[in-house]
């Protein structure tokens, strides 16, 4: 009969007015686990997103009463109590609890996420059972793809886990893909769940440092040149695990991985079309990756990036110019077609909607690359400020346009990289004049 609530909005305030809660959550402790196991599965049809939960006009009463009848400690020790193994029935009450959890994080995605990770026993569960068994099953996968949810949405859940040393063991858990293909795409979800993890992971510093010592800028090298299916995810982790981070960027110098990155940067062996939004994807986390590299690298590693754009005749300095070239074209068509519309109507929403086309048509890539050219002319090398002079003249690039396209990335960094800010303006100076 609880079931009905599903189906009636109007009965949820009753239900939880009436004390309905406490004594539905009070049989996940029944001793007979087939109560425990029939909980969940109400619980799933009643959260559900075609459920009336969401018709009602504050979803949160019956969230809220969950939380404070203690749903999510409960659930948990329910869910230890569980061998999947044993039968279908059991590994369907724990796809149940997940869907459950899902379905709360999609009504209130940052409390949710907060409160389960303060749930002990919650995320050591999930990040074990993402690393159970040689086959990707559905509880498997679907546990993964809740941990990312998690790890997006709170800095707890981020801090939880890391203490459980997650780093090294998300990291085990996607190197058996460095040259095997998943075999359907239940699997293929499931390896971008955890590469969704550790990119989420790689926001706190300790993190990324944990990364590189824990092997992790190898495993990406690595992957990146096998070129399976595996590559594009490690591109973009490598982005993650590198940005604002000096050891990272050396650490891929020292292990190789140079070679790899110029050659997906000049296009070797990539079969995407170059206008495929694929393609442009990597491409933003490749100069993103090659500014770092300018940005963090001393010594003897930055005279080994700064050699990679002299050889083969400047050819990377060329390509590198290429690129600025087509997304300055993108964002500027961009700006044409959004000029009648802020001639009607110059309002916020159409100044927003405009940042938000510029960046789908590339401007985070545009900027990216223009800020490699100005440290290029920074490095103390003559021949490379003269050999970007001379391109910008062979291929018509007013060197306006780059120190524009850098200057205002300046004015929207945020007051912490004010020291980013005065480098960027003081290096502008130093650009060449095209010829």
């Amino acid at each position: 009969k609880v079931r009905a609530l599903a189906t009636h909005s109007e009965l949820y305030d009753s239900f939880v007015e009436h004390r309905g809660v406490p004594l539905l959550l009070g049989l996940l402790n029944h001793a007979n686990a087939d109560l425990a196991v029939g909980v969940f599965a109400i619980l799933a049809e009643l959260t559900d997103e075609d459920s009336s939960l969401h018709e009602m006009k504050d979803p949160m009463v019956f969230v809220t009463a969950l939380l404070k009848d203690r749903f999510c400690d409960m659930a948990m020790d329910c869910v230890l109590r569980i061998d999947e193994a044993q039968s279908e029935e059991d590994a369907q009450a724990v796809t149940n609890f997940l869907t459950i959890v899902e379905n709360l994080v999609e009504v209130a995605p940052l409390d949710m996420c907060k409160e389960f990770a303060k749930v002990p026993k919650f995320l050591p569960w999930l990040l074990k059972r993402v690393r159970q068994g040689p086959q990707v099953d559905w509880n498997r996968m679907y546990a993964s793809e809740i941990l990312a949810l998690c790890v997006q949405n709170t800095a707890e859940a981020r801090e939880a886990i890391a203490k459980q040393d997650a780093v090294e063991k998300l990291l085990r858990g996607i190197a058996v893909y460095r040259k095997r293909e998943p075999e359907d795409s239940q699997e293929q979800e499931f390896v971008q769940n955890l590469f969704d993890c550790l990119c989420n992971m790689m926001v706190t510093p300790k993190n990324q440092v944990d990364f590189g010592k824990q092997q992790g800028m190898e495993l990406m090298i690595r992957m990146m040149r096998e070129r399976k299916f595996a590559c594009r995810l490690a591109l973009r982790l490598a982005n993650h695990a590198m940005n604002h981070c000096a050891e990272n960027c050396l650490l891929f110098v020292e292990k190789l991985g140079l070679p790899v990155i110029f050659s997906l940067f000049m296009r070797r062996g990539v079969k995407e079309s170059i206008n495929s939004p694929k393609w442009r994807e990597d491409e933003e986390y490749i100069v993103s990756i090659l500014q770092s590299l300018c940005r963090y690298c001393t010594g003897t590693a930055l005279a080994r990036v700064l050699n990679k754009f002299c050889e083969n005749r400047f050819e990377k300095l060329e390509r590198l110019l290429e690129i600025h070239t087509m997304y300055f074209e993108s964002d500027k068509s961009v700006h044409s077609m959004k000029e009648l519309d802020k001639e009607l109507d110059v309002d916020e929403k159409i100044e927003d909607q405009l940042y938000l086309d510029r960046c789908e048509a590339g401007l985070f890539t545009l900027q990216q690359a223009d800020i490699v050219v100005v440290r290029l002319c920074n490095m103390g090398n003559r021949q490379v400020v003269e050999m970007i002079g001379e391109l910008l003249g062979i291929k018509g690039v007013p060197v306006t346009d780059i120190s524009l396209t850098v200057r205002e990335y300046c004015e929207h960094l945020a007051d912490t990289a004010s020291k980013e800010k005065g480098e960027l303006i003081k290096f502008m100076k130093n650009l060449p004049t095209g010829q």
